[in-house]
């Protein structure tokens, strides 16, 4: 039996593991289907393999898209559709492990300093911190240092940046 505690403090019990809606940079989609040449991307690669292999066998895991569907987007554009990565987004789809979550602009001082640090709401990193802010765990997975880099801005709204191996 596993207890959960609500927002409200309320305790729930049940015999079901929470989820784990991850958000993934593309990186990790890249670096796991073996097409970077990309030194860092290459020397994730087997984790981002392992954890994409995890998230598909194991019921906890879900992928996190968003509703504009900005993510998704982006997956199919810098993903060949011979790839793993590719698989798998069609794989996580096709057994209902996708999870859609509702656009929500971060707040003005959050917005402000992840601009600060190059993190603009036209670039392509923004969007994974606006959908991992939404979902039950906070868990955005990349390998990329400019992530790590903001991690105390991240820390404000809850989000924990893993690598693949740690997710």
């Amino acid at each position: 039996m596993l207890k959960q505690i609500t927002s409200d403090n309320a305790v729930i019990t049940t015999n079901s593991i929470p989820p784990e809606d991850l958000t993934l940079d593309v990186c990790v989609l890249m670096s796991g289907s073996l097409i970077s040449d990309d030194i860092t991307n290459r020397r994730y690669g087997r984790d981002s393999f392992d954890l994409m292999k995890k998230m598909i066998a194991e019921k906890k895991y879900h992928l996190a898209l968003d509703s504009r569907n900005k993510i998704d987007t982006q997956y199919r554009t810098k993903l060949n559709p011979s790839t793993f990565g590719h698989y798998f987004i069609r794989q996580m789809a096709t057994i209902g492990k996708t999870v859609n979550i509702p656009w929500q602009d971060l707040n003005k001082g959050i917005r402000v300093r992840l601009e600060n640090h190059g993190f603009t709401r036209d670039g392509e990193d923004y969007k994974y911190v606006v959908v991992s802010s939404s979902t039950c765990c906070k868990k955005l997975v990349s390998h990329e240092p400019h992530f790590i880099n903001v991690q105390r801005i991240l820390n404000k709204i809850n989000i924990r940046v893993l690598l693949p191996a740690n997710a």
